[in-house]
């Protein structure tokens, strides 16, 4: 990153009040023109959810109240309560399987049904409306679709340890999650922006396919003077997934950089790294992997704060960007063209703008299933 960004990016990471003669975030001057895309969306990182916790997420427009049950269960639902009206993320608690509405503490079940009331009486014929929600990659992700269709493809899975947790930041910009996830195939930007040397680079998206891939070989990242090999993951247009696999069997390096909307023109970006390192030998896997952990978590914690200095450049190009529906593109700059017609599959035509969440009752049974 060239020195005279790193005052500005570090005063967007710090969230500090922006110099009022300083450029304004992009949703200050230009009205948002493209509507929500439809996908997977990560919502937390699986850490951020622990059993008994109620946690209210934006996205695209509305909220999603996440919960997780005594026992585990991951729940996703509108914030309403049926009964009448009030927030579920506002007070509410987990009660062993189930939900209680802190207004009248009517309680809803695993399936949405409420299973009683705070003064004893038969509960009403009633249920929550859910979204359809995964969890992979230790992340958590929330369905969206502009026609509250069910999900129509599946987040894939990394060969991760679940026990270790990611170490991750989240931030609130301008921007829209196409422009983020184009950084996978915007190859010009890597040695002008982040200093990358030597970069071999392949890959573009594959027309019809929801996932895409990108393998790459560079210097100068965070693992500064060692050539690395990494392999990005593009998970829809929600999720740049990197992994590196270090030298001599040491381990795995994981970044993952989540893009979720909103609101019109705003992104909340979730940033994590994690760094898992191979077993103690002569002890099973699983074992070797648990006694080095300690180790591999306070690495992960500090190759965080290195990588988010790092990534802060792209936030703070995209805070202030623009989109070019028609971009004069260069030699060089990558398969940016193919990303965007390949980006299209996520949209949904006639789009008419943002449309607020509708989950269907098809969306219920599937998020049960």
């Amino acid at each position: 990153m060239k020195p005279h960004l790193k005052p500005l990016v570090k005063n967007l990471l710090s969230s500090r009040q922006a110099d009022p003669l300083a450029a304004a975030p992009a949703d200050a001057l230009h009205a948002p023109s493209r509507p929500y895309p439809n996908g997977w969306f990560c919502l937390a990182f699986t850490d951020e959810v622990r059993p008994g916790s109620v946690t209210t997420r934006p996205l695209a427009g509305a909220e999603v109240v996440l919960y997780r049950t005594a026992n585990g269960t991951l729940r996703a639902v509108r914030p309403r309560c049926p009964h009448l009206g009030a927030h579920l993320g506002v007070g509410g608690w987990v009660e062993g399987e189930d939900i209680v509405c802190p207004f009248h503490q009517f309680a809803f079940g695993p399936d949405g049904t409420c299973v009683r009331t705070g003064y004893g009486e038969p509960p009403p014929k009633a249920s929550l409306s859910p979204y359809p929600v995964c969890e992979a990659n230790g992340s958590v992700y929330v369905w969206w679709h502009a026609l509250g269709l069910p999900p129509q493809w599946d987040v894939p899975l990394f060969p991760m340890d679940d026990r270790q947790p990611f170490s991750h930041d989240t931030f609130d910009l301008a921007g829209h999650p196409q422009d983020v996830i184009e950084n996978a195939f915007d190859w010009g930007h890597l040695p002008t922006l982040h200093g990358l040397k030597g970069l071999d680079i392949e890959g573009a998206p594959v027309a019809g396919q929801q996932v895409g891939t990108v393998t790459a070989t560079a210097r100068g990242t965070m693992m500064r003077g060692f050539r690395q090999s990494y392999t990005l993951t593009v998970i829809g247009l929600a999720t740049i997934a990197a992994r590196t696999v270090l030298p001599r069997g040491a381990g795995s390096l994981y970044v993952m950089l989540h893009a979720t909307p909103t609101g019109p023109g705003r992104i909340q970006l979730r940033f994590g790294t994690k760094l898992e390192l191979s077993g103690v030998p002569g002890l099973p896997d699983r074992m070797g992997r648990a006694a080095v952990m300690p180790v591999a978590r306070l690495l992960s914690a500090v190759l965080q704060r290195v990588a988010s200095v790092d990534t802060g450049a792209d936030l703070l190009m995209w805070h202030h960007q623009e989109h070019v529906e028609h971009p004069k593109l260069a030699k060089g700059d990558g398969p940016i063209g193919r990303y965007r017609q390949w980006a299209q599959q996520f949209y949904t035509e006639p789009t008419g703008g943002p449309a607020p969440p509708r989950p269907s009752r098809t969306e219920a049974i599937r998020a049960e299933e």
